[in-house]
């Protein structure tokens, strides 16, 4: 089968599904709940626990949305903002955001600034560093210094960081300095996101222990009503039709998963005429080209970072039909029980498995064991 994504032509409705990593959908669907508990922290005080959050989702859980989400609430709740992926430039981005965000609430009088001369003042206009400030100081005096002239147009700093990798030196300053701020009464919050088994070596970190104080949310499938009655709407909006038992089905084909909602609602969109009544025959067209990019786009890539010995151990997990037994897999394997139970541990860090009761094991996303059998064996 060739990739489903091959010739796809842009139509207008599509303004509403939006089925690419890194887009924002047209409504998030069944995170309200996050969104306000996220917004109620940003009123509580400076160093509070609610100010720094962090998301935990497999891919296609939404993560990057609800960061954009969260900046949107954030300004509008007084912040400026910077939003950033994880990696060697992080700690540059956010100050250009910052000084590019914020200048328009800066007043060009210029004001004293703590631990600067009254000479100097830090700033040449705006939230423009001097050339002494630029070359002489680092990323922790100058977000000191824009959080404090900041203050004085009364907004607070948000810092969104998607994709966290814990073993690079910019993420450990990075927390050490919010930490720092955040314990000297800066009007600053940080919301972080990444994948589970990354999270659980960022938790490992002695250098950023203050996630271990920081609000966790983890990010599980969507309530199938909250979906279906997402589908209701924007299918409404886009002009076509589905018939409750077609609703039912489609929702439940997407598995709770926001990724697979849009890539769903994408191909229904893609496949039948705008004004009509939606076909069964057309709808599982959809299923069955959304399914595809979602195995590929998906469950591929949550399997890539496995080790070979990892993937043997899910591959005899695949010969179950929904859960396995740890003892069965003892023995079908050939090894010991401290062995099953190290990959055990590895597998669900990793957010690839689960244990849905004791001495039982099951795949996270049902699909994966049947895709495992069909691409790896």
């Amino acid at each position: 089968m060739t990739s489903s994504t091959a010739g796809r032509k842009p139509v207008s409705d599509q303004s509403i599904f939006r089925p690419s990593f890194g887009n924002r959908p047209d409504r998030i669907v069944g995170r309200e709940n996050v969104i306000e508990d996220f917004a109620r922290g940003l009123s509580r005080h400076p160093g509070s626990r609610e100010r720094a959050r962090l998301l935990i989702g497999q891919r296609g859980m939404g993560k990057t949305a609800l960061l954009l989400e969260m900046a949107d609430r954030a300004h509008a709740n007084e912040f400026v903002t910077a939003r950033t992926t994880c990696g060697p430039s992080m700690l540059d981005n956010i100050l250009d955001l910052l000084q590019r965000n914020g200048s328009p609430f800066v007043s060009e009088k210029r004001q004293p600034v703590k631990g600067f001369s009254a000479g100097a003042l830090g700033f040449s206009f705006g939230l423009t560093f001097t050339d002494e400030v630029r070359e002489s100081y680092g990323f922790r005096v100058k977000l000191e210094m824009i959080c404090e002239r900041l203050a004085e147009a009364e907004k607070g700093v948000l810092l969104l960081i998607d994709e966290v990798r814990p073993e690079l030196p910019e993420m450990r300053l990075l927390a050490t300095t919010y930490q720092e701020l955040a314990g000297e009464g800066a009007n600053i919050a940080v919301v972080m996101a990444g994948l589970p088994a990354i999270v659980s070596e960022v938790l490992d970190e002695a250098t950023l222990t203050f996630l271990h104080r920081a609000t966790k949310v983890e990010l599980g499938p969507l309530s199938i009503p909250s979906v279906r009655a997402y589908y209701h709407s924007a299918f409404m909006r886009a002009n076509r039709s589905l018939d409750d038992a077609l609703l039912d089905r489609a929702a439940e084909a997407t598995q709770g998963f926001p990724y697979l909602l849009q890539l769903l609602g994408y191909y229904l969109v893609e496949y039948c005429p705008e004004g009509e009544p939606v076909k069964p025959d057309e709808l599982e067209s959809a299923i069955d080209a959304a399914l595809y990019d979602f195995d590929h786009d998906v469950l591929g890539a949550m399997l890539r970072p496995l080790s070979r010995a990892d993937m043997t151990f899910l591959e005899a997990m695949s010969q179950d039909d929904r859960v396995s037994r740890v003892a069965d897999l003892q023995e079908r394997l050939g090894v010991s029980q401290g062995h099953v139970q190290s990959y055990r541990r590895r597998l669900i860090d990793a957010g690839v498995i689960y244990s849905p009761a004791r001495g039982e094991l099951a795949f996270i996303v049902p699909r994966l064991g049947a895709f495992i059998k069909r691409e790896m064996l």
